[in-house]
């Protein structure tokens, strides 16, 4: 849920911040236009000051002539023409900075000039006229005529310019005040969402940081944690650039080999005088080759670190590339002296355990065969004195030899328990798939006698097939079959039941949870003496009997059905009440 409402935020924020660079990219091109009209209308409205001044330059001047020339032809005083009158050459700039100004559709500076020209000369006429004596004042007064109506074409004409201009100005005006009006606005709001989209950036440089600043702690702590466990473990690790041909090595690394990390300077030669002599050499080979074919590698060598024993260091390496696209090559030191040292002491204890095992073999060939053949010859003497010698011996020795024989009976059994045992605990552990059934009435069959002559009955439901060792298999059942058999009531016909059961959800044993998945659960249960709840756990003992005199056996039949079930990695548990009978529930893995 956190990470996906930080992914949400995230997107938020992203998507916010999007929106508003798309707004100020917008906001900005319109300000540019905004800005670009301005100046357009600076321009203008510059221009059509320059016109209007340009052209009040040369009404003036031609107001300032029609006065001088008036004034010489009332005085005849020619100071007039001299100081006050504007000659064609004093307007001929003006008309050059009007054309300059790129006029406007109704108005040309030629057609100006041209009316100029005529009232220039129309001057000149005037004075020349005046000038000279005898002149008739009627044609003065008709050349003044055509002058003031030159004069007045000209003034309408300026007139008539001056108004256009005017009318720029003011429409230029107005479209300045509103580009003025409107880049405030478009300012106010590319100040505003910058100042959002700075507010974002600054909390989320301020998250960044904050976070930056918790994963840059729990990287510290993490690697103080790791060189912690390091040190416990007993491990060190290193690098080695094949780029940079630079090496690194962990803290625990130099704590390895007894040096201080700011005085020793990492590299493979300062490494080799620690390694034992007699493995430099194929230490370094072999990391030769591993770098040249880029494999990795595993290596038991010996170290001789500067402040202490001998260590036995295993190393293994692989390769790796890093944010930069460099190669490198990455590699984990063990130290296994310890592991070194208990290995060579289960060695030591292996070789012990085999001579062990060698003495038991040989227990176990003079069980089998070396005391069962004095045994067997007792057994026959018994036999030969019981059929022709018997009735010859005192009823005092009649009774000892019963008990001879009962003795030698039992012992035999013992022996051939002990075998059995033997043979359970170090046997055949070839597995096969078993048909429990077809092994159930196998058994059957084997004890049909014994069977027959207690009036048993025996019960046998349909069985699942496992994979186990067969012969051990069919010993258990014997054995449980035996054990059923044997302890009953004087009397009372055996009542014997060997059936499948389903694996409740809540079995255990051993503390164990018991699952139908994996296990099958084959149940023994009779009808004979039973035995008490408390004893459930001692019975499964090596020579632990619970009848010693009423009833005979060893006391090994039960641990063989506890080991074999053990090496099928099963269990075996058992339930009695006395007088009331027993239940042996055997789990054999699927």
């Amino acid at each position: 849920m956190k990470n996906t409402y930080l992914y949400k935020s995230s997107l938020v924020i992203k998507i916010a911040l999007g929106t508003a660079i798309l707004l100020i990219a917008y906001i900005t091109f319109v300000f540019f236009n905004q800005m670009q009209n301005l100046s357009r209308s600076v321009d203008s409205m510059s221009v059509s000051s320059r016109r209007l001044l340009e052209l009040e330059k040369i009404l003036s001047a031609v107001t300032a002539n029609e006065s001088s020339v008036r004034s010489y032809l009332i005085t005849g005083d020619s100071v007039y023409l001299r100081e006050r009158f504007r000659s064609e050459r004093f307007i001929e700039p003006q008309l050059l900075n009007l054309e300059e100004l790129h006029p406007t559709p109704n108005f040309s500076t030629d057609s100006l000039r041209v009316l100029l020209k005529k009232r220039y000369a129309l001057y000149l006429q005037t004075i020349e006229m005046a000038r000279k004596k005898g002149t008739n004042h009627r044609e003065v007064a008709a050349i003044m005529a055509q002058s003031d109506s030159i004069s007045d074409q000209v003034r309408l004409y300026i007139q008539h310019s001056l108004e256009g201009e005017a009318s720029n100005v003011k429409v230029n005006r107005i479209n300045h005040n509103y580009e003025i009006d409107t880049s405030i606005i478009t300012s106010f709001l590319l100040v505003t969402i910058a100042l959002f989209i700075l507010l974002i950036s600054i909390s989320r440089i301020s998250a960044d940081l904050r976070s930056m600043k918790k994963l840059n702690d729990e990287l510290r702590f993490l690697n103080y944690t790791f060189n912690t466990a390091e040190k416990i473990a007993g491990i060190s690790h290193w690098k080695y650039n094949l780029q940079n041909r630079a090496y690194w090595f962990s803290e625990n690394f130099y704590n390895l080999i007894g040096v201080v990390a700011e005085k020793f300077a990492p590299s493979l030669e300062n490494i080799l005088p620690f390694i034992h002599p007699d493995d430099r050499e194929r230490l370094v080979q072999m990391y030769t080759d591993a770098v040249a074919k880029k494999t990795p590698t595993s290596l038991i060598f010996r170290l001789f670190p500067a402040n202490g024993q001998m260590k036995y260091i295993r190393t293994v390496s692989s390769f790796a590339e890093n944010s930069k696209g460099e190669l490198v090559m990455i590699g984990v030191n063990y130290d296994i002296t310890e592991q070194y040292a208990n290995t060579a002491n289960l060695e030591e204890s292996n070789k012990h355990l085999r001579a062990i095992n060698a003495e038991l073999e040989s227990f176990n060939n003079i069980v089998s065969h070396d005391l069962q053949e004095p045994l067997r010859k007792i057994q026959m003497f018994i036999s030969r004195i019981e059929e022709q010698e018997f009735e010859a011996i005192s009823p005092t020795g009649q009774d000892y030899f019963k008990r001879i024989a009962f003795s030698a009976n039992r012992m035999q059994n013992l022996l051939i328990d002990l075998v059995n045992y033997s043979r359970a605990m170090k046997g055949d552990k070839a597995f096969a798939d078993i048909n429990l059934t077809d092994a159930m009435q196998d058994v059957v069959q084997e004890l049909s006698l014994n069977i027959e002559e207690r009036n048993a009955v025996v019960k046998v439901g349909n069985l699942p097939t496992i994979h186990g060792i067969p012969a051990q298999i069919h010993q258990l059942f014997v054995n449980l079959m035996t054990n059923a058999l044997k302890f009953t009531e004087p009397g009372v016909p055996p009542q014997i039941k060997v059936s499948q059961e389903k694996i409740s959800d809540d079995e255990q044993c051993n503390g164990v949870a018991i699952s139908d998945k994996e296990f099958v659960k084959i149940v023994f249960a009779d009808k004979g003496i039973g035995f008490d709840q408390e004893f459930a756990d001692k019975i499964f003992l090596l020579f632990r009997r619970l009848e010693k005199e009423t009833y005979d056996g060893t006391g090994i039949g039960l641990a063989i059905c506890k080991k074999i079930t053990e090496n099928h990695n099963g269990f075996i548990t058992a339930e009695g009440r006395r007088g009331k009978g027993a239940k042996f529930s055997i789990y054999l893995p699927k």
